[in-house]
């Protein structure tokens, strides 16, 4: 019994060993992610691609359902004015200050084509 448990005990490491070599491998290797929120900067631009009118400005990030100045429609190209992130938990969601028809707001990353596919 005492043998089955070290068994169990090296393949547990060696299967942690693997992982950690694949981890340390992807970040060597020199791949890098796609654009996404991190790299957007101040004055870049964003396309709405959520459907239809669904995408909402919203006076702060993480507004409400009802809360939102005005709906965005899909394809719109907005220029970033600012960025911020909304945490719950450990769940983070940046948003992207931005003007639309003269109206200052929010926009979540996940109405854009800035996030992560």
């Amino acid at each position: 019994m005492l043998s089955a448990i070290f068994r169990c005990l090296a393949n547990g490491a060696i299967i942690v060993g693997v992982f950690l070599l694949f981890i340390a491998a992807l970040l060597c290797s020199g791949l890098h992610p796609v654009v996404w929120a991190g790299e957007v900067k101040v004055g870049d631009p964003v396309t709405i691609v959520t459907p239809g009118i669904e995408a909402r400005l919203c006076p702060q990030p993480a507004c409400g359902p009802d809360q939102h100045i005005t709906r965005i429609p899909e394809g719109t190209v907005l220029t970033v004015e600012g960025t911020d992130i909304f945490a719950i938990g450990t769940f983070e969601v940046k948003w992207f200050a931005v003007v639309y028809e003269n109206q200052r707001g929010w926009i979540s990353i996940y109405d854009t084509d800035r996030a992560k596919k």
